[in-house]
């Protein structure tokens, strides 16, 4: 699934990745808030709608409808980051060629800045959605955690060269960070060129703190 953390919070473009059968309930009452397709629309979950009910209102900046934060720099040090987006890119083909989940892994979002930094900014986490980040953060990781897997199996060992890359949606201002939005990356792989791959999907920073939102599993 594409960055699923993200897909729940903006809702996933219609036709890209594949369906899931038994739609989870968090996930569903996203997708019929924001007209996603691709989710089944017979299930519910009142418990959901009993939380969404108990959290205030945020208020509203005139630009989103909502209000983010300002977090101090301290709160803003990503673990693992690289230097820049030629330092990510670079990571990743060093990563790969070195079969080193590791250090893919630490390049991707962790738990606390999905919860503290990420998350709040999202429109899920507001009126009308008003999701609770621990329900939509076991689903992001254990896509991207498949998706990594997928990713190491396809290319792991091999001469990775990342000949370009782009966003649909780049440098999307987030107050605390900037999200640039579903990659599509041209590579080398051993010396034979493959256009329009997803060694990763979105990518997220913080100054020149460049990380992971996830690895894509579809």
């Amino acid at each position: 699934m594409d960055d699923l953390g993200y897909a729940v919070a903006r809702g996933r473009p219609r036709g890209r990745g594949r369906e899931r059968s038994g739609s989870h309930p968090l996930l569903l009452l996203v997708c019929l808030a924001l007209g996603v397709g691709g989710c089944d629309r017979n299930a519910g979950s009142t418990a959901f709608e009993d939380r969404r009910a108990e959290r205030a209102a945020t208020p509203a900046d005139t630009a989103r409808g909502y209000d983010i934060p300002r977090l101090p720099p301290d709160r803003l040090v990503l673990s693992g980051a690289a230097a820049g987006l030629d330092g990510l890119l670079r990571t990743v083909e060093r990563a790969l060629a070195e079969h080193d989940t590791t250090r893919l892994r630490s390049l991707m979002v962790n738990a606390r800045e999905y919860r503290d930094i990420l998350f709040p900014a999202f429109p899920a986490a507001h009126p009308p959605i008003n999701a609770l980040w621990d329900e939509v953060w076991p689903m992001h990781i254990t896509d991207a955690e498949e998706g990594l897997r997928l990713l190491v199996r396809q290319y792991g060992g091999k001469r990775i060269r990342i000949l370009s890359v782009g966003f649909e949606k780049p440098d999307q201002d987030f107050v605390n960070f900037t999200l640039d939005e579903t990659s599509h990356v041209d590579v080398e792989v051993d010396g034979k060129r493959v256009n329009d791959v997803r060694p990763f999907g979105s990518v997220y920073h913080v100054g020149n703190q460049y990380k992971v939102l996830s690895y894509p599993d579809d």
